[in-house]
Formats: C-alpha cells, structure tokens, sequence
C-alpha cells in the first residue's frame, strides 16, 4: 500500500508538474504575442504616419499649391474642385488646408481642419471621438524656385482606419477588435495614440487544442492511478512520462522555432493513441505553418513584380521608376556621382494606332522597349512611364557616355524590322536628356521636367532626335509645361469644356462689310483666357492635332445653328493637315453641308499640311469642294510658297500672309507683290490680303486685285459678330 501510496503520489505530483507547465507555456505563448502584437500594431501606426506624411509632402510640392499661396483669390473655388479631384491625394484623405508664413489659413472656409497651426511644430496630431480615427498631417511648402526658402505650409485630414486597419495585414491581433478608449471629441499628438489603442490577440488553436488534450490526459490518468500495482510503474513510464517529456520538450522547440526549421521526430509510435494524436498535430500543424510561410514569401515576390513591371512590355513600370528615384534623391543628393536621366518617345505612335490597330501598336511598344533594354549597360533598367514614354536612368555616366547609350537605343529601334508587321513607315524614337554634375549646379529634382523639355524638343522639325537639355529650350516650351494650362487645354479639347470660337471678319475689299469670318479659338477658365499660342504648342507638342479640329468643328456647327454668324455671311475654318488626310474628320465636315444654302464655308489649309501627304489631301479638298465647301490656301508666302500648287491643287482663294502683305510697304518689295497678286488673280483665284492694321495698308490693298481684307483694323475677333 505504502509503495502504491507513493506511485499515487509520484503520479499526481507529476499531473499537477506537467499541468502547471501547460499553463506555464500557455502565459509565456501568450505574453510573447502581446510583446509582438505591441510591436506589430506600433509598425502600422509608424508606416500609417509616414505614408500620410507623404501625401503631405506630395500635396505641399503639387505646383497648384503655390499658385494658391501666391494668387488665393480662387482658393475656395480650387479647394472644392482641385484639392481633393486632382488625384494627387489618395481616397482616404478627406481634407486639405493651405497656411501662410504665419500658419493662418490663406482663406476662410467650412473646414474640418483647423484655422491656425503652430509653424514651429509640424508633428501629427490625431482627432477622434471614439468612432472616427483621423491623422492631422502637416508639411511644408517650398519656393518651387527656391528650394530652401518656405513659403507657406499646408495640413491634410487623414481617415486613419483605412491606413491603420483596413489596408495592413496582422499576424497576432485581431483587427476588428482595434478600437480607441476616448469616448469624446480629442485632439492629441499622434506619438501619444498607441496608448489610447485596445486590441485583442487571435486565438492560438493549437494552445487551445494542447490544453484540451491535456485535461483530457490528466482525467485518463487519474482514473488508472487507482491502480496498486508495482507493475503499472514501468508500464505508465513508458507509455505516458516519456511521451509527455518528449511533447513538452517538442513544445519548448516550436515555441523558438524559426519558419524554416524541421521539427524532430519522435523515434517511435506512441502507444496512448491522445499522445499520438497530440504529437501528429504538432507535427501537422509546424508542416503547414512551414508551408505557409514558404507561399507568402512566393505570394510577396509575385506581388511585387506584378505591383512594379509593366506587363505588357517587360520593363519597370511608373510606380518602379518613382521609388527609384525618390531613393536615388536620397542617396546622391549632395553630389559626388554623375547622373544623366533619358526620356524615350515613339514619334507618332497614335498615328500607328489609328492606322494599324491597337494590336500593332502594342507590338510597337514591345519591340522598342526590348531593342532598348538590349543596348543598356548592366545594371540599367528600362521604365515605361505611361502610353508610349520610357525613361531610363544613368548613374556615373558624363554627357559623352549618356549621348553614346542614347545613340545605341536610337539605332536599336531603327534596326527593328516593323515591315514584317505590315508597318510601311519608319519607326523613330525622340530622346530627351538631362545632366546632373559632381558639383550639383542642377538639383536632381529637376531632371525630369529638364528630360520631358529635351524631349519635345528633340520632336520638333530640324532637330536632332537626341537633344541635351539647354535653359534656352525653357522659354519656347513653356506653354506646354505649364501644368495649369496643360489641364486645361487637355480637358477643353477632349471634353469640349471651355471652348469658345472667336469670330474675325473677313471684309469685301469694295465696301468693306464683312464677307465671311474666320473662327478662332480660344479656351475661357474662371481666371483668364488661354490664346492660340499656348492652346497650339500644347496640341503640336501632344499629338492633339485632330482631337482638338473636331472639337472646334463641333463648337462652329453649334454656332451656325444658333445663327451666332449672321446669315448670308459663312465662316473660314482652319484645317490642320492630319486632319484633311482623316476620315472621320472629312465626314465630320461633310455634316456642314446643309449649311451652305446659307453660308458660305471655307475650309483652310496651309501649303506644310498640303506637302506632307498630298495625294490624300488633294481628294478629300476635291470631295469637300464637290459639298459646295470653299477651299482657301493659308499663310500664301509664309514658307514653301509655290504657284504649283495654285494650278495642281482644288483651290478657290489665296490667303496672303501677313509677312507678305505688309511688304507693300515697302517700297523695294511692294512691286514684287503687286505683280504677284495679279498674276494670281488672272487665274481666277480669289485674294484676301491677312494683317491689315493702318488705314494706309488698306488703301494699298484696295488699289490691287485683292478681294477680301483681313486684320484688326477692319476688325477684332469677337464671340458674337451680330452684336459688332
């Protein structure tokens, strides 16, 4: 008995020192994964924080900013239409606030954020009243001039949920059981945020399966400890107390275990089949973690080739190239290493997409972006920006080295033999490129406006189609960089917002009332008017050419049904030369027809957009003028001029350039002009002398064969010629 009463006790000591273990592990389990969990939810918070503060950044150097700062007169119409709708804010931010110098806002508004700032401390601040979670972020704003000069600051509100919560993935806490323990309206710094979190841990399945197991066990043991037998003693050892020594030793194991750590096996089968059932548990459960981990490290690494290639060509996509050189800001930013920055553009890449089809477009593309990335040096990665635009970044590389790869890339794309695709024109390539010294004269910041300048420089006639940056390109595209009147521009010709046709009367040479009017665009914005010189270095520079004939044609058959252009009159319409060569613009004007009963309809070209293609132009000039249009040769004298074409193409009037007639003026030239205007006129061609502005330039007009006159003194464009 006394040997018995020992076993007994042996064995409920033994219960009571493995259950108190179990309990043990499970309070250390659970006490590791607070420490984590602690740690985890202080990582999103930090990353939530930086991430707003970004935006913060991004919004404070948005140029549209400092337009406000400097001119706020449109700040609340801008606030409510641009700050948030500009997409350069992502969807959880749901306000935006500009300051001055003093962190007072620059305009009043009903707004959630607050009228002042403290200017001396820009930390975020967190809002919240128990159901809302919002992140106050501050930056400041910068002379885009002068980069260390501030010059105002701006705040955005932040909806921290999403950020905090929704888009962050955790292991040990239980997301939906974030909550903030402030039940009233409370403004604090958001360092202090992570005190004010409650959150609760995910189950851990298998602690709660081993103490299941284990109670089980201890109930199974108590019920054979009854049992007075010295022969159990060995039987128990070697059936429960190794097994359980074993599990407890295996538990201590995958409690420090790593991902990729096999566990050890048990050396034999074990005979209580709870024990066995624990121990294949175990063994299940550390094999599909183990497999877990393996497929979220593949899941992450397709994730992030997906999130930063470009699937159709291969190369690095926009995302790429912008963490790229955000981190390459960093790293160079005080000099010490050459950096040249490369931007790629197909020429007439829509003119292929129109004529060919998409699908040959595409195959465009990834014939250029693969004979590119052929001919970079190692290590160089080729980004596709956006449509049909490539950057490429060189790093320790002078002026003579980049202008070599460039170069390479540009005989690359030549060599591409696109005629097996069916395309019959050459295929090209403008390169646009922007140096960055040792001695950093040039910010790195400013390499990628330099590059795109470059670029539409290298695009323009006569130039070479790989240019080098020069501050002189600056000033004559200016127009095209000015992202105010880039939007505008873009959204006017796509959307037709903003358009309005200006009306300049073309006048009878013999009393002087208008004959017909020329219509001019213009594109009208709650600050300004945008004149033809921006409106037209915009189009040039984007290939908008056809896009923006439609839209203007559009507006003048809206104006010749409203009877805007008096009836009897007609109106000149100016036709750019890809659009005389495309049919859905020559069916587009075949629509005026009904209009010329009415109005006389004169379509302008110039004699450039003749040259370029001009069998296709001269039949769709002879089915319009077969209509009953008018055909008039524009800018007569200004460039290719050639009486040729006067007899070769289906002309009905001849637009003197302005260049020309004022040549009357001047007594060395003014008979060259009037032997050339007769000449002309004995052909049956109607004259209209542009440019008419002083009382004695008409009077010589008058006194040769021209029959219309044309210039601010006989008239202005206006919107609305029956009121002049």
């Amino acid at each position: 008995m006394g040997f018995s009463t020992l076993i007994i006790l042996l064995f409920s000591t033994f219960s009571i020192f493995t259950y108190n273990e179990v309990i043990d592990l499970q309070k250390s389990i659970k006490d590791s994964n607070n420490k984590i969990a602690k740690e985890e939810i202080l990582t999103a918070l930090h990353e939530a924080n930086l991430d707003i503060k970004n935006h913060a950044k991004d919004f404070a150097n948005w140029q549209e900013v400092s337009q406000q700062i400097s001119s706020p007169v449109y700040y609340a119409y801008w606030h409510q239409h641009r700050s948030l709708q500009a997409g350069i804010l992502p969807q959880y931010i749901s306000d935006t606030s500009i300051y001055n110098l003093d962190g007072e806002v620059i305009s009043k508004l009903k707004t959630s954020l607050p009228e002042t700032i403290n200017t001396n401390d820009l930390s975020s601040d967190i809002e919240t009243d128990g159901s809302k979670l919002d992140l106050l972020a501050y930056h400041k704003v910068y002379d885009r001039n002068n980069k260390t000069e501030i010059i105002g600051y701006v705040a955005i509100r932040a909806n921290l949920k999403p950020e905090l919560i929704e888009n962050r993935q955790f292991n040990y806490i239980d997301k939906d059981s974030i909550s903030v323990s402030i039940n009233e309206k409370t403004v604090f710094p958001a360092k202090q945020l992570i005190k004010h979190l409650t959150f609760n841990l995910r189950p851990v399945e298998l602690m709660d399966e081993i103490m299941t197991m284990a109670n089980s066990l201890l109930y199974r043991m108590a019920l054979i400890i009854g049992i007075p037998t010295l022969l159990l003693y060995p039987l128990v050892t070697l059936l429960i107390s190794k097994p359980l020594s074993k599990i407890s030793a295996h538990i201590d194991l995958l409690k420090n275990d790593t991902a990729n750590q096999t566990p050890p096996d048990f050396g034999c089968v074990l005979a209580v089949t709870e024990l066995e059932k624990v121990s294949s548990s175990l063994n299940e459960y550390h094999k599909k973690l183990f497999e877990v981990h393996t497929s979220l490290d593949h899941k992450n690494k397709e994730l992030w080739t997906l999130a930063h290639h470009d699937s159709l060509t291969g190369a690095l996509n926009r995302r790429a190239f912008d963490n790229h050189w955000t981190n390459l800001q960093d790293i160079f930013s005080g000099g010490r290493i050459e950096v040249c920055l490369a931007i790629f553009d197909i020429n007439n890449f829509k003119a292929f997409n129109d004529s060919y089809g998409h699908h040959i477009g595409d195959d465009v593309l990834v014939g250029i972006s693969q004979s590119i990335m052929n001919v970079l040096r190692n290590g160089e990665k080729l980004y596709r920006l956006g449509g049909d635009e490539f950057a490429c970044i060189f790093i320790d590389c002078n002026k003579d080295a980049a202008l070599e790869i460039a170069g390479r890339c540009e005989k690359a794309v030549c060599d591409i033999a696109f005629s097996e695709n069916g395309i019959k024109e050459p295929v090209r390539i403008s390169i646009g490129l922007a140096y960055a010294g040792k001695d950093r004269k040039t910010d790195l910041s400013s390499l990628q406006w330099q590059a795109d300048i470059a670029m539409y420089s290298a695009k323009q006639p006569g130039n070479s189609h790989i240019c080098f940056y020069s501050d002189d390109m600056k000033q004559g595209m200016k127009g095209v960089f000015s992202s105010h009147i880039n939007n505008i521009v873009y959204e006017a010709i796509t959307d037709g917002t903003g358009i309005s046709m200006h009306y300049q009367p073309i006048v009878s040479c013999e009393n002087l009332q208008p004959a017909y009017y020329e219509a001019l665009i213009r594109i009208n914005t709650n600050e300004t008017v945008i004149m033809p010189n921006d409106i037209f270095q915009l189009v040039e520079a984007r290939r908008l050419e056809i896009e923006m004939d439609k839209a203007i044609f559009k507006q003048i058959y809206i104006d010749l049904e409203t009877k805007v252009i008096p009836v009897g009159t007609g109106v000149s319409i100016n036709v750019s030369g890809k659009s005389i060569i495309n049919k859905d613009v020559v069916e587009q004007l075949g629509t005026f027809k009904h209009f010329i009963g009415n109005y006389k309809i004169v379509l302008e070209v110039t004699e450039t957009a003749l040259i370029t293609q001009i069998k296709n132009a001269t039949e769709n000039l002879s089915y319009l003028r077969s209509l009953g249009f008018l055909i008039a040769l524009d800018d007569f004298g200004s460039g290719y001029s050639s009486l040729k074409y006067l007899t070769e193409m289906p002309v009905d009037i001849v637009k003197f350039d302005i260049s020309l007639t004022r040549s009357l003026l001047d007594h060395r030239q003014k008979n060259m002009v009037r032997h050339l205007a007769n000449m002309i006129s004995e052909t049956g061609h109607k004259l209209v002398a542009e440019g008419i502005e002083t009382e004695e330039l008409l009077t010589k007009v008058k006194n040769l064969d021209f029959a219309y006159g044309q210039g601010y003194f006989l008239g202005k464009p206006v919107v609305n010629p029956k009121i002049n």
